[in-house]
């Protein structure tokens, strides 16, 4: 296990591509909204450039969120077009499936005024939150069959995997208590 636990730390400290710390930063905003209870997919990770402005989209019950999450710098602004791209993704998504989602807009960067009014006209939810790149990444996860894996952030299928606490399931930074909780890396047979 010392192997995976010095992959894992290695992850952690490297220093990640623009596109690697924007999926970072959208696998930490899932991680938000699951230990809350919220079924939320990979929209963005999973399609890249075709997620049409939804990098989340979260259900719990009926509610429906589709998030739009931007890790920008402080120096740079949200305009209101960045806004407009959610509005136009929530309203495809109504179309085709005929639910009707609130947005969430999730940033790093200020807003610029315009782009306040417009969100507040859309009712699209405004949410600041900063990248913390020390959040709980390893996955525990009851499988159909039963069985108890962990999943690590660069394992092959770790943004299909779902975390529900009703479950026993659980998110952790730590290797250990993976495997005192009888968990094992998706990896090893």
């Amino acid at each position: 296990m010392e192997d995976i636990q010095k992959k894992f730390d290695r992850y952690n400290k490297k220093i990640h591509s623009p596109a690697g710390i924007g999926e970072l930063y959208e696998r930490q905003i899932r991680y938000f909204y699951e230990k809350n209870g919220w079924r939320v997919v990979p929209y963005g990770i999973l399609k890249g450039k075709n997620d049409l402005g939804r990098d989340l989209i979260c259900s719990k019950g009926n509610q429906i969120l589709i998030i739009q999450a931007k890790n920008w710098s402080k120096k740079k602004i949200i305009r209101e077009k960045h806004i407009m791209q959610l509005a136009g993704s929530i309203y495809y998504f109504v179309k085709k499936r005929n639910k009707f989602p609130k947005g969430v807009f999730v940033t790093t960067a200020p807003l610029s005024e315009r782009a306040k009014d417009v969100a507040k006209k859309l009712d699209i939810q405004i949410r600041s939150i900063k990248l913390d790149k020390n959040f709980p990444m390893i996955k525990c996860n009851v499988n159909k069959r039963g069985k108890k894996l962990f999943f690590l952030p660069f394992d092959k299928y770790y943004d299909q995997v779902h975390v529900e606490k009703s479950k026993g399931e659980f998110y952790t930074n730590s290797i250990n208590e993976c495997i005192r909780k009888g968990f094992r890396h998706v990896g090893r047979k």
